[in-house]
């Protein structure tokens, strides 16, 4: 039965240490501004991580983390509360009192009366994991009055209780222990699925950021691209090829450029600041420093990708399925416990002493063991409610309460399977998306040369070629929101399947 809490503390990348995350200075050409909407304390300094320094510093450093890491702390010391039950206790007592009063002697005559007496008592007691209590005495007192020398008497007893019905036997004594170790399982697993869930928060948020930062880069370039069409038709009207009204188009296209620039910039700078909560690099300014990305998405198409394969491996690993199956286990002891509560009371009990008598303190205790001094008392004690309604409803209900939690059990199943299934469907679906975004972006792009083209011979306006590029931009915004989604289905997929900590060589390690 014994038992080790999971602790957050302990949690392992058993891979090679990865290269923690640094503060470095880019040069000046490389930083990325964020305009009106930056936030953050320096323009030129960041924080190089990769995605596995964005893992381990979330296991480390997230504070949400570190509050779920209590609750195993928690439920471990109601286990050892448990336990103590069966513990030896030891108890003393030490006591004395004194009477004066009156007495009538056979003169008739009021005499004074003089009584004082003092005890003391030390004992050993233990329940036993059958039910069992016993206990070991040894105690002296000593009495006198004012007609009477002192008198001490030492006895050394020994009491047996042991239930012969309700409450015999370890199943049902040692249920209050086993719910309390389930309880322990139950929050490990708790803490296993909210570290399954940070992992895949974290990685979603990493490439979200990476989505908002190629985002930005697409809008900018798109806005340049805007400038210099603007600058190429100003010089076309001057050169009088091209009318005056065509310099309104390029105008509003540049304006349009720059509201998407904005909003580019502030959907950046919000992703950045849910990552770096996240993994809370600096616990005090946690926001002080913007994150620089080193790693892109994986593009690759995984290999074996089998349906059937990740729902058997969901069924063994997700952690709800587990707490649904321990609660069935808390249902089954609790069968036990009513089934117990049913029976009628019968205990046998027994008490045996011997005690020595003597005027000083060391003779009493010599003296001890003589056949003219002991005690012997043994019995039965038996009790029993009429109808036993409410043991026989609580029985009811523990039985109902366990069927209960079986269809629950099955039900959550199929909630999984549906889960992992929808996963595997959207893996699929991005896949096809990504070549789809792809061809859709070189088409855009053939598109907007022939539009360039054909407005430098006249043939066209400032207006169709600002759609082409609006076109493009989308274009490049899908492809890369495709490969961002891809990379994000195959991280939800190993979430619902459960195997998301494995793949990514994290062991959740127990405190001895």
């Amino acid at each position: 039965m014994n038992k080790h809490c999971l602790t957050a503390t302990l949690l392992l990348l058993t891979t090679l240490a990865p290269l923690a995350a640094e503060v470095i200075e880019l040069p000046k050409s490389d930083c990325r501004e964020f305009g009106a909407v930056n936030i953050f304390a320096s323009d030129s300094a960041a924080l190089l991580i990769s995605l596995d320094d964005a893992i381990n510093s979330a296991l480390r450093n997230n504070i949400a983390l570190s509050v779920e890491n209590f609750k195993p702390q928690i439920s471990e010391t109601d286990v050892e509360r448990e336990k103590a039950r069966f513990d030896p206790t030891f108890s003393a007592e030490l006591s004395s009192s004194e009477r004066v009063g009156r007495s009538l002697s056979q003169q008739r005559k009021l005499n004074d009366s003089i009584n004082n007496s003092t005890d003391a008592e030390v004992a050993v007691s233990q329940l036993s994991t059958s039910g069992t209590r016993t206990a070991l005495s040894l105690s002296q007192a000593r009495s006198r009055s004012a007609t009477t020398d002192d008198l001490y008497n030492t006895r050394f007893g020994f009491e047996l209780q042991h239930p012969l019905k309700r409450g015999a036997g370890r199943d049902v004594n040692l249920v209050s222990l086993r719910k309390a170790e389930l309880e322990l399982d139950w929050s490990e697993y708790e803490l296993q699925g909210y570290v399954l869930a940070l992992t895949a928060r974290v990685e979603t948020l990493y490439w979200q950021y990476y989505l908002r930062l190629r985002q930005l880069e697409i809008v900018r370039e798109s806005l340049q691209l805007a400038e210099q069409q603007r600058e190429e038709t100003g010089r076309r009207i001057e050169a009088g090829s091209i009318p005056e009204s065509e310099a309104a188009a390029a105008e509003a296209e540049v304006a349009l450029r720059y509201e998407e620039l904005i909003n580019a910039e502030s959907q950046s700078v919000t992703a950045a600041v849910a990552l770096l909560r996240a993994i809370n690099h600096d616990s005090e300014k946690f926001w002080s420093l913007r994150p620089e990305l080193t790693d892109a998405p994986l593009l690759k198409q995984i290999e074996q990708l089998d349906l059937c394969s990740h729902i058997a491996t969901a069924m063994q690993k997700r952690p709800e399925l587990a707490q649904a199956r321990l609660l069935s286990e808390q249902d089954s002891l609790d069968i036990v416990e009513s089934e117990n509560g049913l029976l009628p009371r019968l205990d046998f009990f027994a008490t045996i002493g011997t005690t020595g008598y003597a005027t000083s303190s060391g003779k009493s205790f010599s003296r001890m063991g003589n056949n003219d001094t002991y005690d012997i008392s043994a019995g039965f004690v038996y009790e029993i409610s009429r109808g036993r309604r409410a043991e026989k409803a609580e029985l009811k209900r523990a039985k109902v309460s366990h069927a209960m939690r079986l269809e629950a059990i099955r039900n959550l199943e199929q909630v999984i399977q549906e889960d992992v299934i929808s996963a595997f469907i959207e893996v699929k679906r991005t896949v096809q998306q990504m070549t789809a975004t792809a061809a859709t972006s070189q088409k855009q792009l053939e598109k907007l040369r022939v539009e360039e083209v054909r407005f430098n011979v006249g043939k066209t306006t400032s207006f169709q070629v600002a759609q082409a590029q609006r076109d493009l931009t989308a274009a490049r915004i899908a492809e890369v929101q495709a490969a961002v989604e891809y990379t994000n289905a195959i991280i939800e997929l190993f979430r619902a399947d459960g195997s998301l900590l494995e793949r990514n060589r994290i062991a959740l390690e127990k405190d001895d």
